[in-house]
């Protein structure tokens, strides 16, 4: 196969949407979950792309749905078992709205990452599941976009000093270092594909449909949030008014297990509300580093038309990182939002322009 001259070359020959034109170890793999061929699998996905409404009306139908809280028994007296939900991959909330060593303590971050979702209706908490999942099967495709082009980049680069050290122009280290690079980045591209397969597959147990992975998806349009949350006692009077839910765990509970409940849901309000707070300071700098990135896109396309030197393939790679990131902050504070819909008694979708479902 004849080595890509440009990273525009290289780019085209990098697969861009895996799931619709993957060939060989991905398209196996991709038909060995879904437990059909390759042909079958395509004809499978003939309904997609997939909205967020449409992957959200499957909530209802869920196992989840008709289950017993973990660790109660069923009225035959036998144990009703609930797997742990798995933390998403791409969004990690809690970790971005607080810091990485935010909840290093006990259970770490993991446990702070969704509401306890005895503390919501069932149906609802599972909505909020489906729609977590779908919003980290988008990132994880734009993350997959971000790893193409920084290999794209990484091999223009590569490829460019074995050239130049055929004429002896820089020697065997620097050509080494840029191999490593290489191949660096062409692990984390691999393990970006992978990721989106595996994110596929949560969605689809989400929608309780294992056997077919969701390709093609249409992100949603986010609604504006509000400049500030709620007041934490305005929220917490909803709930103590309208979730349901909160007022099956009180039904009949000692004087002492209600008030364990009361302060439960005060303190997930909070954590809540302080994680808005820290991720509306967050939007500010994701559009920053995306508006900088744009210019700096700007300015190596100027210098790559007149044929100075500049690496228009690191400026784009760079550009897809910041957008990556400008939307998982905008991802979080949807799902902080839809959270404190579901602990209020409310739909946790669609959220109207002020943050409230209809």
């Amino acid at each position: 196969m004849a080595i890509p001259a440009t990273a525009g070359a290289r780019r085209r020959a990098l697969p861009a949407r895996p799931w619709r034109h993957g060939t060989g170890l991905g398209a196996v793999l991709l038909a060995a979950l879904m437990g059909t061929t390759p042909s079958n699998a395509q004809a499978g996905a003939s309904a997609e792309p997939l909205t967020v409404e449409e992957a959200l009306s499957l909530a209802k139908g869920h196992p989840r749905t008709q289950t017993a809280a973990p660790g109660s028994r069923q009225a035959d007296g036998a144990a009703s078992w609930v797997p742990p939900r798995r933390l998403p991959l791409y969004l990690a909330c809690h970790e971005l709205a607080f810091g990485a060593g935010a909840g290093a303590g006990a259970g770490g971050a993991a446990g702070r990452e969704r509401a306890l979702d005895a503390l919501l209706d069932p149906v609802e908490a599972q909505r909020l599941e489906i729609l977590e999942r779908f919003l980290d099967v988008l990132l994880a495709d734009q993350g997959f976009a971000r790893y193409s082009e920084a290999m794209a980049v990484a091999y223009v680069q590569l490829d460019r000093a074995s050239v130049r050290r055929e004429l002896g122009q820089v020697g065997d280290l620097r050509v080494a270092e840029l191999d490593a690079t290489y191949q660096d980045v062409r692990q984390r591209r691999a393990g970006s594909e992978a990721a989106q397969r595996l994110t596929r597959a949560l969605l689809a147990q989400a929608m309780d449909s294992p056997e077919v992975l969701p390709r093609d998806l249409t992100a949603p349009e986010l609604p504006a949030l509000p400049d500030a949350p709620p007041a934490l006692d305005a929220v917490v009077a909803a709930a103590q008014a309208d979730n349901r839910a909160l007022a099956a765990l009180k039904d009949g509970a000692t004087p002492a297990a209600a008030r364990l409940v009361d302060l439960e849901l005060r303190q997930q309000a909070v954590e809540l509300l302080m994680r808005l707070q820290a991720l509306d300071a967050s939007v500010d700098s994701s559009r920053a580093q995306a508006a900088l990135s744009d210019l700096k896109l700007e300015e190596s396309r100027v210098l790559y038309e007149q044929e100075a030197s500049a690496d228009l393939g690191y400026s784009m790679s760079q550009q897809t990182k910041a957008r990556l990131d400008e939307q998982r902050v905008g991802y979080c504070r949807v799902l902080a939002w839809a959270e404190l819909q579901g602990l209020q008694g409310r739909p946790v979708w669609p959220l109207n322009l002020k943050g409230e479902s209809p």
